[in-house]
């Protein structure tokens, strides 16, 4: 007998952009019997087009495109849109929101308010991607327990494969340097983490990290919404509640392991934090 073993890692840049998240609203399939001329009319959110059956033709913006199997089409916010339908073929659309990063924050712009019509078609042909739209379908049919979670999770895989497609140009500042944030942001977290059992200052994490203290404060804030002190403070309460529920570990020794000066001011920060004493399980 032999075992083949294929082991795949996720990749060290990862290009989910943690603070991205489209929302699904809806979609619909739509196949034509005989032609149709759709009127004009003015996007308010996202919408993604995939088509399964060709040629697809619009007019976005002004400018005419045509679309073959398995192309997509991303219409913004504000975007005119007309579609010329006809028989024969078979698309999905799907709408969907990019809300902002935080709650204060504004939305997230998908593409660069220069972005010409043809920078919003995917370059790649994803025609297996009709998988998702299926997908999408089959779980609003079936309406079980956590169907807008799988369908949001469906979404949102679909929306980085197309992204990743679309011409670089034509996407905003803030969509083009995720991958760059989000290498950051495991480098600062691995940093930190590494000094999970200890105390060190800010410019000693800095040091490692071959930036300045301040640089790596306003990254830390910008990336994770916290500080530097903060956000080592908050994994140690993680790790040490984890050494509490599982570890079988007394109060005093882990707040010996994690370098607080003492079970009593271990306790009171846990407490805050949690909302409940450390031996509470």
């Amino acid at each position: 007998m032999h075992v083949i073993k294929e082991r795949y890692h996720r990749p060290t840049q990862a290009d989910a952009g943690v603070r991205v998240r489209p929302v699904f609203d809806d979609f619909h399939r739509l196949r034509m019997e005989g032609d149709f001329e759709y009127p004009v009319h003015r996007h308010a959110n996202y919408e993604l087009i995939l088509v399964e059956r060709g040629p697809y033709r619009c007019r976005l913006n002004e400018t005419e495109l045509t679309l073959a199997r398995g192309q997509i089409l991303v219409v913004k916010p504000g975007d005119t849109h007309l579609d010329h339908l006809r028989h024969g073929q078979l698309h999905y659309v799907l709408h969907f929101r990019l809300p902002a990063g935080s709650p204060r924050g504004p939305a997230v712009n998908l593409f660069r308010p220069e972005a010409t019509p043809r920078m919003q078609i995917c370059r790649t042909n994803h025609v297996h991607d009709v998988l998702f739209m299926r997908e999408l379908r089959r779980e609003s049919e079936q309406g079980a327990a956590h169907a807008a979670a799988v369908q949001d999770s469906l979404l949102e895989a679909l929306f980085w494969r197309a992204v990743r497609d679309l011409p670089s140009e034509g996407l905003s500042g803030e969509i083009r340097r995720l991958p760059q944030n989000e290498a950051m942001r495991e480098r600062i977290g691995a940093a930190i983490e590494g000094h999970v059992q200890g105390n060190p200052t800010v410019r000693e994490i800095a040091r490692e990290l071959g930036i300045s203290p301040r640089h790596l404060t306003g990254l830390c804030r910008r990336l994770f919404g916290d500080s530097p002190a903060r956000l080592l403070l908050r994994l140690k309460l993680c790790r040490a509640d984890e050494m509490l529920r599982y570890g079988d570990r007394r109060v005093k020794e882990v707040s010996d392991a994690l370098g607080f000066a003492n079970p009593f001011h271990f306790s009171r920060v846990f407490r805050r934090h949690f909302g409940r004493s450390p031996s509470q399980r």
